[in-house]
């Protein structure tokens, strides 16, 4: 027996224990790991097992009957790996009963057996002991190490065939720390597999997250489609059943106004209270009918309906116009108005003027009925910029109203319903041929409408640009009105390519601001199917 041999058989010994380590880890990767937990837990003792009989079938012969070796090694692992003591138990017991089936039953071979079962009961206490103690794996690795090792060569010179002196300084003084040193060595290199196998186990864990959450956004996507779809139907159903139900209520209606117009003006027919009847009348149809058209215009911008006339619009001619038609309501309440048109405004802008108009018109008109005493000022000025507003974006009100992902989806469902057209969906363009308009591409014209009334709160500002929304409940019954003018004011101003905002304060008045590109985009007014005009806009 030479110091050279042990060695060489410990070595042996380390490289089956790795081999076995590596093929565990391949099989593990590519095999095992499609099994349930039990079946693996199962194959993991079986592998155990084998490892720690082939350290004793390949171990150091000291006669023909007595083996050293690394049996010890497994079981030392075993501690780092499982978490229930019968394990260990098991793992111990089934590398004694190979021990038994290479010579038999013998003094050396039931040496061996007490010696195994000695180290699974002390392995199996060791798990319980790391079980209440939260210690770091390099601590619990240690201990198993030292614990393991040292009790097997105390063992093996109590119950093995040599003399325990002997046994010790021929034999022990060489296998103990090497065994220490190659169990450091292996249980270490399996640490290695073992973190690879965890991470290859996050990695599959991580996919099969991965993928159901795709297949349930793929489901949930299925299923908004569906849903905005079935909204956009909806909506458009409702558009066309307001556009149409007001066509339908404007003919009755203007007879009712005309006739009422007719008994007015026909005093000699008519006495005063006929006459005062009457008036009211054509005042309370006036009004049903501005009603009217409200909701017609809002129908039709929902269903994409809304004509927009492009035409070259002088800036000044409209300012004096919609201020003209309110100097009168200035006028009834006392109120000072002031009108004008700044120098270096383009004398004129591609637009639509009838559209423009309302919109100005709401403004005027939201103004003078939330201001009871003060002033209403519509000023013009122009701005540049360094880039169209449709290219980049403009600086907006914190508030404006921005459209939501469901609304986008709308549209873009509009937009594969009707197959991707604009004039499929139902959407009016008219064209004229018109003058380029005067002024640099890149500039805004600005319409602010001041006033000094009620004002509105911040967290109500975002809300009156919805349809049928004010700013308070109670604004209704002092005021009146159906809080349809922003929200078309809001709409116009995006199909003239425009932007509209809103600062306010409590009681301290309101001033909008229309934006207006001088010359909008020709995506604006041109769908991408027309080939562009010779001499239209440029």
């Amino acid at each position: 027996m030479t110091e050279l041999g042990l060695v060489s058989i410990f070595l042996t010994n380390t490289a089956i224990l790795i081999t076995c380590a590596y093929l565990f880890n391949m099989g593990y990767k590519y095999l095992f790991a499609h099994t349930s937990e039990k079946v693996r837990q199962a194959i993991t003792v079986i592998i155990f097992i084998v490892a720690g009989f082939l350290t004793i079938l390949f171990g150091f012969r000291i006669n023909e009957t007595a083996i050293t070796d690394l049996r010890m090694v497994p079981i030392i692992l075993a501690a780092l790996v499982f978490r229930n003591p019968r394990v260990l138990i098991v793992i111990s017991l089934g590398i004694a009963l190979l021990r038994l089936t290479l010579h038999g039953v013998n003094p050396a071979s039931t040496a061996g057996v007490i010696n195994l079962l000695v180290l699974g009961v002390t392995a199996a206490g060791l798990v319980m002991l790391f079980e209440r103690r939260n210690w770091p794996f390099a601590r619990k690795a240690v201990i198993s190490i030292v614990v393991l090792n040292t009790l097997n060569m105390v063992n093996l010179a109590i119950f093995g065939i040599l003399p325990p002196l002997a046994f010790l300084t021929e034999v022990a003084v060489v296998t103990y720390p090497l065994g220490i040193a190659l169990s450091a060595v292996f249980i270490f290199i399996v640490r290695d597999f073992y973190k690879e196998q965890q991470r290859i186990d996050d990695l599959r864990n991580m996919n099969l997250i991965l993928r159901r959450q795709t297949r349930e956004l793929r489901e949930a996507k299925r299923e908004l489609e569906e849903k905005a779809r079935q909204i956009m139907l909806s909506s458009q159903y409702k558009s066309e059943f307001m556009a149409n139900m007001s066509h339908e209520l404007k003919t009755p209606l203007n007879s009712i106004i005309l006739l009422s117009q007719l008994m007015r003006d026909d005093d000699e027919r008519y006495g005063s209270d006929d006459i005062r009847y009457a008036d009211l009348i054509h005042t309370a149809g006036n009004d049903l009918l501005q009603l009217i058209n409200d909701i017609l215009d809002l129908s039709k911008v929902e269903a994409g309906k809304m004509d927009i006339v492009w035409d070259t619009v002088s800036v000044a001619d409209a300012v004096q116009l919609i201020g003209q038609q309110f100097e009168p309501v200035a006028a009834r309440k006392c109120l000072f108005f002031e009108y004008e048109v700044a120098e270096g405004v383009p004398a004129t802008i591609v637009s639509d003027g009838l559209r423009m108009n309302q919109i100005l018109r709401n403004l005027l008109a939201n103004a003078f009925k939330f201001t009871d005493r003060g002033e209403v000022r519509l000023t013009v000025t122009s701005e540049r910029i360094h880039a169209h507003p449709l290219a980049a974006p403009l600086r907006r009100s914190p508030f404006l109203v921005e459209k939501s992902p469901l609304r986008r989806l709308m549209e873009e469902t509009r937009k594969t319903i009707s197959g991707g057209s604009r004039e499929a969906a139902g959407w009016k363009t008219g064209r004229r041929k018109t003058r380029e308009a005067e002024g640099p591409a890149d500039t805004w014209v600005v319409f602010t409408v001041r006033d000094t009334g009620i004002g509105i709160d911040k967290d109500k500002q975002r809300l009156i640009f919805e349809a049928f929304q004010q700013g308070d409940g109670s604004i209704n019954r002092k005021y009146g009105g159906t809080g349809l003018g922003l929200s078309i004011s809001l709409q116009l101003t995006r199909l003239l390519g425009g932007e509209l905002s809103l600062v306010s304060e409590k009681d301290q008045g309101s001033s909008f601001t229309l934006r207006l590109p001088v010359k909008p985009p020709l995506s604006a007014y041109r769908s991408e199917h027309e080939e562009p005009e010779p001499a239209g806009l440029k």
